[in-house]
C-alpha cells in the first residue's frame, strides 16, 4: 500500500490541539470551518490577513503540517501570491488554491444549480505565480471539474495542467452527484502526483482505498465544527429546558481537561514539520521602514487603533503591499569605471533648492504619532535641506508649520464640498510663505479601511484636524449649527470630505485662485497626467495615496513609465508609494521622476523620537542613495536614468 495521511478539519488552536491528540497527521484549516466558526457565509468573505492571523495561532500550539484552504484566491492571481506569502509566514506547510470563480461556492451546497471554472489555462498560470512566490510552503492545486458535472476525464486533464504548472499536490473533489467519478480520478492522477481528497460524499468509503493508488492525504473536513454545532446545540436547548446545569454536566469535560489542553498547546515548541521548516516570520510591509527598530518603538508608543490607521491600507491591503513589492523587484545595472569620487545629491524643483530629491508626502493627524505632530516632521525636513508637504488634515496649522520650515514648506489641499473652505487654506498657506499647492484627486470617496472599522476608529473624531480652526470653516460650522446644534466640527468635516463631483473645472479653478506652482497628486493613468498639464499643472504626482485608496490599483512604480512619457519635457513627474529605502529612490529617479515623496517610515521615525527620528530616516534615506549613486556610477542625480534599470540589450 502507498502511503495514507489523515487530515483533519480544525478552525482554531483548541480544536488543532484535540486534532493532534487524536492522532492527525495533518491539519486542514478549510474555509468552511474557518467562515463558520466566524459566523460568516462560505463565499470568501474572510480576508487573507485575518486567515493568516488563524494559521498562526495554530501553528503557535502545534508542529503538525497545517493545510490551508485559499479558496479561489479572491479570483486574482495577485492575492493568491499574496495568499501564498502571507500563510507560509504564519507558518503553514501547503496552501490549496481551487479553479472555482470568485466568489466560490462551497462544493456542497446544493441549494444553486451551475457551476463556472476558471479556464484551465488562467488557472495554471496563477499556480504557477503562487509556485514562483514562495519559499517552501506546498502549492496544491484543487479542481471542481466533477462538482460543475464535466465529467472524469475534464477533471483529469485540468490536474494534468495544473502538475505541469508546478503544483506539489492535486486535489479532486466531488459533490453529491458526481461521487462515483472520484476514485476513476484517482486511480488516473495518483501514480502522476501526490494528491490530497476530502470524500465527504463518500462516507462509506475506506480511506485506505484511495492510497492503493499513490500518496494521497485524506481530509476528513468539517468534521469537528459540524460535531461541535450539534452537540452545543443540543446540550443548550437542554440546559435551557432544564434551567439546570446537572442535566449536561454528563456531556461536558471536565475544566481539568481544559486545563491539560491548555498546557499542552503552551508548552509546545514546534520544530519543522514533515521536514518543510517553518520559516521565520517576514515583516508586515507597514514593518519596512528606513530604521527597522522605529517600528516596533512606534507600536509601543502609539496607540493600537491609531497604529493601525498609518499603518493600514485598503481592502486587503494586497495594493499597499503590491507598492513595495514591485519596487524590490526592479533591479539595476551599474555602469562601471565612471568617476563617482565627488557625487551631489543636489536639486532644484519648483523653484525649491533641496539637498537631495527628497520630500515628505502629505499625511495627515500627525498628532496621532507625537504630540509636535507636523511642526517636529517639517522641522527635520528643513534642517537636511529636504522639502516638506503638509496635508490639509493637519493637526497643527499652516502658519505655525511654516515657521519650521521656511521656504520649503508645500501645501496640499482636496476640493471639499464646500469649496471656499479650500480656497481659504490656500490664501492662508501663501500668506505663510508655501512654496507649491499640491492638489490630491484620488479620493472621490475614501478607501474601505478594514482595520479602522474593526477598530472602530473615527479620525477626526480622535485627532481633530487644524482645518477647524481656519475662519471660513468656523463661519460654516456656526452658519450649520443653526439648522442642526448637535453638528460638531468633526462631524462637519466628514460631511465636506470627501467630494465625488470633483471635476476637472474645480481644477481648473484652483488654477485660477494661486499664484503657487500647483502639483496634482494622484495620477496614474497617461492620459489623465496630460490632461492634468493641459489644466495648468506645474507638476504630476504619481502615487496610489500608500495603497490607502484600493487593493486593486495598479502599483505606483508600475504607472510610472507611463505617466512620464505623456508629459514628455512639459512639467517634472514626482512619485510616492512604497518607498521605503534609498535604493527605491534611485529607482524611481532611474524610471524618470525629479523627485520622490516618502511616507510611512517618516511617521515611524516621528513616532519613535520625535524630529530627532525623523531626522534618522531622512538621512538614512539620502545616505542610501548616495551609496547607491556611487555603486551605479551616477555622480549626481540627472545620471540616473532608464539605462539603469534592469538587464536589456545594447547596441
Amino acid at each position: 500500500m502507498n502511503e495514507l495521511r489523515i487530515g483533519i478539519g480544525v478552525h482554531s488552536p483548541i480544536t488543532a490541539l484535540l486534532a493532534e491528540e487524536a492522532g492527525a497527521d495533518v491539519l486542514w484549516l478549510g474555509s468552511l470551518e474557518m467562515s463558520a466558526s466566524r459566523g460568516v457565509p462560505d463565499r470568501e468573505v474572510l480576508e487573507v490577513t485575518e486567515v493568516a492571523a488563524i494559521v498562526r495561532s495554530v501553528r503557535a500550539v502545534t508542529s503538525l503540517p497545517i493545510y490551508v484552504d485559499a479558496d479561489t484566491g479572491r479570483g486574482s492571481d495577485e492575492v493568491a501570491v499574496l495568499a501564498t506569502k502571507l500563510y507560509e509566514d504564519a507558518g503553514a506547510t501547503a496552501i490549496c488554491v481551487e479553479d472555482n470563480v470568485f466568489p466560490k461556492r462551497n462544493s456542497l451546497d446544493d441549494r444553486f444549480s451551475g457551476r463556472e471554472l476558471l479556464s484551465a489555462e488562467a488557472f495554471a498560470e496563477r499556480i504557477s505565480a503562487m509556485v514562483a512566490a514562495r519559499r517552501s510552503i506546498q502549492v496544491i492545486a484543487r479542481t471542481e471539474a466533477l462538482v460543475a458535472g464535466h465529467g472524469a476525464d475534464v477533471a483529469v486533464r485540468r490536474l494534468r495542467r495544473y502538475a505541469a504548472a508546478g503544483a506539489d499536490a492535486l486535489f479532486a473533489q466531488a459533490n453529491r452527484a458526481s461521487a462515483d467519478q472520484l476514485l476513476p480520478v484517482v486511480e488516473r492522477i495518483a501514480p502522476l502526483r501526490p494528491m490530497v481528497l476530502a470524500p465527504t460524499v463518500l462516507p462509506g468509503v475506506d480511506a485506505e482505498s484511495f492510497a492503493e493508488h499513490g500518496p494521497v492525504t485524506v481530509i476528513f473536513a468539517n468534521v469537528v465544527i459540524r460535531n461541535l454545532v450539534a452537540q452545543t446545540s443540543r446540550v443548550l436547548r437542554d440546559l435551557m429546558a432544564s434551567r439546570r446545569l446537572e442535566n449536561v454536566l454528563p456531556d461536558l469535560a471536565g475544566v481539568e481537561r481544559l486545563f491539560e489542553l491548555a498546557e499542552h498547546g503552551h508548552a509546545a515548541d514546534p520544530p519543522p514539520a514533515s521536514g518543510v521548516p517553518v520559516p521565520e516570520p517576514r515583516p508586515r510591509v507597514e514593518e519596512r521602514a528606513a530604521r527597522p527598530s522605529d517600528v516596533e518603538t512606534a507600536r509601543v508608543r502609539m496607540t493600537e487603533a491609531a497604529f493601525d490607521y498609518c499603518a493600514g491600507g485598503a481592502g486587503d491591503e494586497s495594493g499597499m503591499r503590491r507598492n513595495v513589492e514591485r519596487l524590490d523587484a526592479l533591479t539595476l545595472t551599474p555602469r562601471v569605471l565612471r568617476d563617482v569620487s565627488a557625487r551631489s545629491t543636489l536639486t532644484e524643483l519648483l523653484g525649491t533648492p533641496l539637498s537631495a530629491p527628497l520630500l515628505v508626502t502629505p499625511m495627515g493627524l500627525q498628532a496621532l504619532c507625537h504630540p509636535l505632530a507636523e511642526v517636529a516632521t517639517a522641522a527635520a525636513a528643513h534642517s537636511l535641506g529636504l522639502g516638506f508637504t503638509l496635508s490639509m488634515f493637519s493637526s497643527r496649522p499652516v502658519e505655525e508649520v511654516a515657521e519650521a520650515a521656511p521656504g520649503r514648506l508645500w501645501q496640499q489641499v482636496y476640493l471639499l464640498r464646500e469649496r471656499e473652505v479650500s480656497w481659504s487654506l490656500v490664501d492662508r498657506a501663501e500668506q505663510a510663505g508655501a512654496r507649491a499647492v499640491v492638489c490630491t484627486v484620488d479620493v472621490p470617496l475614501v478607501g474601505r479601511r478594514s482595520r479602522d472599522a474593526r477598530n472602530g476608529f473615527r479620525r477626526f473624531d480622535t485627532a481633530p484636524p487644524a482645518i477647524v480652526q481656519d475662519p471660513c470653516f468656523v463661519d460654516l460650522l456656526a452658519h450649520r449649527r443653526r439648522r442642526d446644534p448637535s453638528l460638531t466640527p468633526a462631524g462637519l468635516v466628514t460631511e465636506l470630505f470627501p467630494d465625488p463631483a470633483v471635476s476637472w473645472a474645480d481644477l481648473a479653478e484652483l488654477r485660477s485662485r494661486t499664484r503657487l506652482p500647483l502639483v496634482v497628486k494622484g495620477v496614474l493613468h497617461p492620459q489623465d497626467a496630460r490632461r492634468a498639464v493641459d489644466a495648468g499643472a506645474d507638476a504630476i504626482q504619481v502615487s496610489t495615496h500608500g495603497g490607502r485608496q484600493s487593493d486593486r490599483h495598479v502599483a505606483a512604480v508600475d504607472a510610472l513609465p507611463g505617466v512620464v512619457a505623456a508629459v514628455g519635457d512639459r512639467v517634472p513627474v514626482l512619485f510616492d508609494s512604497g518607498v521605503r529605502t534609498g535604493a527605491h529612490v534611485a529607482t524611481v529617479l532611474a524610471l524618470g521622476a525629479r523627485a520622490v515623496l516618502v511616507g510611512r517610515p517618516v511617521l515611524w521615525g516621528l513616532a519613535a523620537d520625535g524630529q530627532e527620528g525623523v531626522e534618522g530616516v531622512l538621512r538614512s534615506l539620502t545616505e542610501e542613495l548616495d551609496h547607491t549613486m556611487a555603486l551605479l556610477g551616477a555622480p549626481a542625480v540627472d545620471g540616473l536614468d532608464r539605462e539603469l534599470i534592469g538587464v536589456r540589450e545594447w547596441a
